[in-house]
Formats: structure tokens, C-alpha cells, sequence
């Protein structure tokens, strides 16, 4: 498994890696890095030994499997790309190249993790203050549990590994934990980070506060149905006043300032990984190469086009009449960009831009070429920060949790009750400020499938909605009707390359319950047999 191969035993702005798994590499230190007992003996030191947990282990997950399971799968996007397309058409193999990289990059993150939280309280002496050490320690838990978070989500049953040295000479015989002890030890990690993570504002230093956790505490809990403690996290971020809402708390912009990289650490960001542009490939955020329509709008040679809006999401915004998110998310033809090629008065979208069959292309994530940015954009790599959380989603969560605290929905329950509706002042306030933002009309009621519509309006193309259709039948539940239900009724198909665009109906595509998760890498496999095994219960 990578992440016992792969351990931090050093940090600065990004880990020495341990890159074998023989017994004896980890009783000698690296001739030619940073040692852990040479570091982390200043205050700076400790501060800056968490920087790398938000730019390069998330590098593999970033660049192209996350938008393939969260953009493809959920039928948000499609794409001619034949390394990544099977994840549009539910035909993922355990060969995909991507697909081990989601498993490398994730538990590469749990690996960096673990190596602070391993050797920090080792090495670092007294003169330290506690709470720098802490803030560390919080931040490295922080980050842990969302790789866990994501790792449960796409794979179910996985390992749980909290100090790789422990498993050097069993590496090859490690079984994976049940799902609801990884949520258990998700919300133990968070809680870690909640208490010991320093007070806000995150938008100081781009690094997660204790807000950042209890943001993070409310998804979770939101996914595990326990909507009392969903309640109370988001209603400590909410009012906290650490974080606010473009457009409605911070006036003078609106949703499409979100995704420009001047804007990066804004006041809605709760997490976001930290991209460097110039810092070469692996270091800043790649994503622009794939999404870009043409090197027109880069302007350093790439911009592939490889992903592009089905017409599925393209209704789904018009049904709404929601061009404000649209527009800022995904480019219709002859729409103009005033931000990108700025030099030549701005960017307007081809008639014929139709890269993969749908005659419209990506915006969120695109944000043009250096010049555009004052050069924090390069060839494969722009400092746009990936946001993992935005506030959001702490008000949708709020909105969700009194609805299903109201409908008398428990824990572990089998699935979200999609006709049951809340006029609860609260929760319409929180949701109705999300659509306040998008220039929409306030709902005087609300549902599950209200609350689920504005999430993948609000949150497409940023890695959300898939994970939204898996839990709509229940936490931890392998039937997935409900999901089955809206995936079967989407158009992932084509069409004519030139408007009036004339629709084939060649793209619908009806999951099975089996699709809900990917396999587990044969790599990983071939490596590790028991990772086919049945789980076994977690000690904690």
C-alpha cells in the first residue's frame, strides 16, 4: 500500500518522502533532506511543517480523478478522454490509471498526516509554545480526516492507518476497517482539529481554523444523518462571523469573483488547498488545462477542453432561470468573459466550441492566461485555490438539518424523505440566502430534493454532487433507487457542433447499486489481498 511506502519524516513547504518499505530505510535518516529530529525546533518551524497538507500530496486527486468521479459519474460533465470517460458510464476497471491515482494522492495526504503527528510531539523541544504545537497537530488531523472522508466515499471499506511504521514488515496483510468505524474516526479527527486548531479568520494565513473543523464536522454528520449535530456545528460557523458570503455579507462582488485567484483566502473560503502557480508541475493547480477551451484563453499552449457541461446540467441550470451561477460555471457559445484575454478586450466562447459534443465548455476554474492574473497562471499550473469548503455549504447544511430534524429522520435511517418539506424560518433563511446570491427568487418551503437541486446548481464543478446522489438512499446504505432514479433519467449524450443545437439522445445510462463505489486498484490489490477481505471492527 502507498501509504506505507510513502511516509513524512520532514517538512518544510513540501514532505521528504520515504519511497521504500524495507525495515531498515526507516532506521537511518536521509543523507540529503531535512531529518524529523533536526526539525520542528522553532515556532516557524512547527508552523510551517503543515504547509505541504495543502498543495502536492492533492495533487494526483486534483488534477483529473476528482472531477472524473465527482463531474463524470454524477453526469454534471462528459468527456471523449479515453483514460477518464469510463467514469461517465459507470465502466471503471480496477486498471485505471486515475483510479490508483485517487488512492496514491488521498492516502499520500493520510501518509503526510501522519508523519507530523508521528514525529512533532517527538522532536519538538519545550520552547515551542503549546499552542503553535497544537494548531499543528489539529491541522494535521484536520487533513487526515477529510482524505478519509473522500477515501470512504469513493471506496467504501479502507484501511485505517495511523502510523505507517507500525505496518512495515505487514504491509502486505492489512485489512480494511468498516465504514462506520472510518466515519467514527473521521469525527474524531475533526474534533481533534475543532479544539486544538487556533480561532479564525482561515483567510489570514490560508491554513484551517477551528472553524474550518466544525465546518467540516457538519458535512460529516450531515452524511451520517445525524442531523441535531449537523445543526450545531454549522450554527457554531455561522455565527462565529469568521467566515461570509460573497454577495450577501461581503458586498461589492458576487459568485463569479469566488473563482478568480485575486480572490484567493476570501472571506467565504472555509478550506481551500493552496496552489503555487510558478512552483512547476505538481505544485500548482492543473485543472485549467483540462478545462479551457482553447489555449486562446490560457495563452501558455494548453487548454484541452477535455471536460465539458452535459445538456443534463445545462437544463438544470435553465429549469432555475439561474444564469448568474450558470454563466460563472459553464460557457454557452458567443457568451463574452470580460476577465480572460483582457489584453485583447476579453474572451467570447466559439458557435462552434463543442469539445465534446455538447456545445458548451467550463468556466469555473478557468481564470485565463498570466497576464490576466498578474502572472500567477503557467503551462499546466495556476495559483487558483481548489476550495474543499465554502460557507456555502455550512448554510445549506443548516437548511438541511432542521429539515431532517423535523422530519423525524434518525441516524443510520434508509434514505432522505424527498417529499418532506420545512417552512422553518431558519432553515429558509440560510437556503433563500444562497439563491439571494444568485439573483433567484426566495422558495417559501423547502424539500430534500430543493435542498439537493441548489446544491449541484451552487457547488458543480467542484467536486460535490456525486457524493450528494450516493447519499440520498442513506448513510452507509448499498441501494440506491432514489440515485438510480435521477442518473437514468439524465442526457450525457450529444449533439450538432453549431447552434440551434439539435440533441441525438444517445446518452442515457442507468447505474446498477454495484456502481456506487469504485474498486479497489488491482495494484493495491496485488499487494495487498486482504484488502478484498472482509473488514475488521477498528480499535480506537
Amino acid at each position: 500500500m502507498k501509504e506505507i511506502k510513502y511516509m513524512m519524516i520532514g517538512v518544510v513547504l513540501t514532505a521528504m518522502l520515504a519511497t521504500g518499505c524495507k525495515k531498515d530505510f526507516f532506521n537511518r535518516p536521509p543523507e540529503d533532506a531535512i531529518t524529523a529530529a533536526s526539525y520542528y525546533k522553532t515556532a516557524a518551524e512547527v508552523q510551517a511543517s503543515t504547509n505541504a497538507l495543502y498543495a502536492a500530496p492533492w495533487f494526483g486527486w486534483n488534477t483529473k480523478v476528482g472531477w472524473s468521479i465527482s463531474e463524470l459519474a454524477s453526469g454534471n460533465g462528459r468527456t471523449y478522454s479515453s483514460d477518464v470517460s469510463a467514469f461517465g458510464s459507470f465502466g471503471v476497471s480496477n486498471g485505471n490509471f486515475e483510479l490508483s491515482a485517487a488512492w496514491n494522492s488521498l492516502f499520500t495526504v493520510v501518509a503526510q498526516a501522519n508523519g507530523i503527528l508521528v514525529n512533532l510531539p517527538a522532536n519538538v523541544p519545550s520552547s515551542v509554545p503549546a499552542s503553535v504545537v497544537n494548531n499543528a497537530l489539529g491541522e494535521a488531523h484536520l487533513m487526515r480526516g477529510l482524505a478519509y472522508f473522500y477515501l470512504v466515499r469513493v471506496f467504501g471499506n479502507v484501511p485505517i492507518i495511523t502510523n505507517p511504521l507500525d505496518e512495515v514488515d505487514s504491509f502486505q496483510t492489512i485489512n480494511t476497517n468498516p465504514v462506520t468505524d472510518i466515519y467514527k474516526f473521521i469525527v474524531n479527527d475533526f474534533l481533534f482539529a475543532e479544539a486544538n486548531c487556533s480561532p479564525g479568520p482561515a483567510k489570514i494565513t490560508g491554513h484551517a481554523s477551528s472553524g474550518s473543523a466544525s465546518a467540516l464536522l457538519s458535512k460529516v454528520y450531515l452524511y451520517e444523518q445525524d442531523y441535531a449535530n449537523a445543526r450545531t456545528e454549522a450554527e457554531k460557523v455561522i455565527n462565529s462571523g469568521e467566515f461570509g458570503l460573497f454577495g450577501i455579507d461581503v458586498p461589492g462582488v458576487g459568485f463569479n469573483d469566488l473563482f478568480r485567484i485575486a480572490n484567493n483566502n476570501n472571506a467565504e473560503s472555509i478550506l481551500a488547498l493552496q496552489w503555487l502557480a510558478n512552483g512547476g508541475y505538481g505544485y500548482g493547480n492543473a485543472v485549467q488545462a483540462s478545462f479551457a477551451f482553447s489555449s486562446a484563453i490560457t495563452q501558455t499552449g494548453d487548454g484541452y477542453g477535455v471536460l465539458a457541461p452535459t445538456f443534463d446540467l445545462q437544463d438544470a441550470y435553465a429549469a432555475e432561470g439561474d444564469t448568474i451561477r450558470r454563466h460563472a460555471t459553464i460557457m454557452l457559445d458567443g457568451e463574452y468573459y470580460p476577465e480572460l484575454d483582457q489584453a485583447q478586450g476579453g474572451y467570447t466562447l466559439p458557435l462552434n466550441a463543442s469539445s465534446q459534443g455538447t456545445n458548451a465548455q467550463i468556466k469555473k476554474y478557468v481564470v485565463g492566461s498570466p497576464a490576466d492574473n498578474n502572472g500567477k497562471s503557467a503551462a499546466q499550473s495556476t495559483g487558483m485555490n481548489t476550495y474543499l469548503m465554502r460557507l456555502s455549504d455550512v448554510y445549506l447544511i443548516e437548511a438541511e438539518a432542521i429539515l431532517g430534524a423535523g422530519a423525524g429522520a434518525t441516524p443510520g435511517a434508509p434514505g432522505l424523505d424527498t417529499t418532506a418539506a420545512t417552512t422553518d424560518p431558519t432553515a429558509l433563511k440560510y437556503f433563500n440566502l444562497v439563491r439571494q446570491r444568485a439573483g433567484l427568487n426566495a422558495l417559501p418551503s423547502i424539500t430534500f430534493r430543493d435542498i439537493i437541486k441548489e446544491r449541484r446548481l451552487e457547488f458543480a464543478i467542484e467536486g460535490d454532487y456525486w457524493f450528494d446522489l450516493c447519499r440520498l438512499d442513506g448513510f452507509n446504505n448499498t441501494h440506491h433507487p432514489k440515485a438510480i432514479s435521477i442518473i437514468s433519467k439524465q442526457d450525457r449524450g450529444t449533439g450538432t457542433n453549431t447552434p440551434p443545437v439539435v440533441r441525438y439522445g444517445n446518452g442515457y445510462i442507468t447505474p446498477t447499486d454495484a456502481d456506487f463505489l469504485f474498486p479497489y486498484p488491482a495494484t493495491e490489490v496485488a499487494a495487498d489481498p486482504n484488502l478484498t477481505a472482509a473488514p475488521v471492527p477498528y480499535h480506537f
